[in-house]
Order: structure tokens, then sequence, then C-alpha cells
């Protein structure tokens, strides 16, 4: 589901270049514990709303990670699952 909504896509690409930044930065770029709190963080607020606004964000993760950067097509593919947005049975 990529959204036709440009205001949602700037700032899905946005949190997952940030959230890739954090995952995938060395550590003196930045200090481990500060990037594992803030993915932690993230999953945290990403794991609250209902299960069918999990799946709508899940499916338009899916969507933008055929067209991220590709150093960080991988993390992206997995964010769904890895953050929480993912029912068990997903």
């Amino acid at each position: 589901m990529l959204s036709d909504d440009p205001v949602f896509t700037a700032v899905l690409d946005s949190l997952l270049d940030c959230l890739a930044f954090f995952e995938l930065c060395d550590d003196e770029t930045l200090h481990p514990d500060i990037a594992v709190q803030q993915l932690e963080d993230a999953a945290d607020r990403l794991s609250r709303p209902e299960p069918s606004d999990r799946a709508r964000l899940a499916a338009a993760i899916a969507a933008r990670a055929e067209i991220i950067r590709p150093q960080y097509r991988q993390f992206v593919e997995e964010t769904p699952a890895a953050f929480g947005l993912l029912d068990e049975d997903d």
C-alpha cells in the first residue's frame, strides 16, 4: 500500500531513515546504548495502535522498502516484524 498522501510519505520515509540510522550506524558515530534506547522507544510507540492500523503501517513500510535506499532495504523489509506491527499470526 503506497500512500498518495505526500505528507504521510515524507514522514514515513523520515522515520525509516532515522530508524535505519540508529540500527546501522557504527559505535563511533553513536553510542550503542543510545541507539538501542531509541529503537526500543520507537518499537514501543509503533506497537500501540490498533492491529488494523499497525497492519496499514506495515503495508506502507513494505511498499517503501521496494524503493528506499539500497543500503537500508533489508532493515526496512524487516521493520514490520521487528517493531511489533504484525500480529503473531502474520
